[in-house]
């Protein structure tokens, strides 16, 4: 598909005026994905208080490293969209993220606080949610996690990020 979508990044603005491309661009489709995947969709009264290198706020320090991540690898992201479930109600992912290669939107979440009894349960209860909704741990579904004795480990989440998303 990218010998299809180099002739017509190519061409000359004006070219790709009189041309209907069979296949989005790179760019396009990415614009397009982002415009179905909008973040900052949780409606949760805390706001973030850490700036990304994107220019986005996002709730913990753990989130930014992620979003830093991201960013610095060049995987087009969005923060806490809307995920609707398919038995009813919704959950807000820390991320979307896109595989531009095989077009294909992966959610990541996070898990900071797995340490805490109640915290811990209710992410069990998160993954399940979203495995009963049609997404898949290791595939469509990434997730990273920490507590005081685990902190994130950074270079474990990079190679997530290479094996699956570039």
């Amino acid at each position: 598909m990218n010998v299809i979508t180099d002739v017509y990044d190519r061409l000359c603005d004006a070219r790709k005026e009189m041309v209907t491309p069979v296949v989005l661009s790179d760019k396009e489709f990415i614009e397009e994905w982002k415009r179905t995947h909008e973040g900052e969709k949780n409606t949760f009264p805390e706001k973030g208080q850490y700036l990304t290198n994107k220019g986005e706020y996002v709730r913990s320090k753990s989130e930014k490293i992620l979003a830093d991540l991201f960013y610095k690898h060049e995987i087009p992201y969005v923060y806490e969209p809307k995920y609707e479930l398919t038995a009813g109600g919704v959950l807000f992912p820390d991320f979307a993220l896109l595989n531009v290669e095989q077009r294909k939107t992966i959610y990541w979440e996070h898990f900071g606080l797995v340490t805490d009894g109640e915290y811990a349960i209710k992410s069990l209860s998160k993954l399940g949610a979203y495995e009963k909704s049609g997404l898949s741990i290791g595939n469509t579904l990434l997730f990273s996690m920490e507590s005081e004795a685990f902190p994130l480990d950074i270079k474990q989440v990079e190679k997530k990020v290479i094996n699956h998303l570039k």
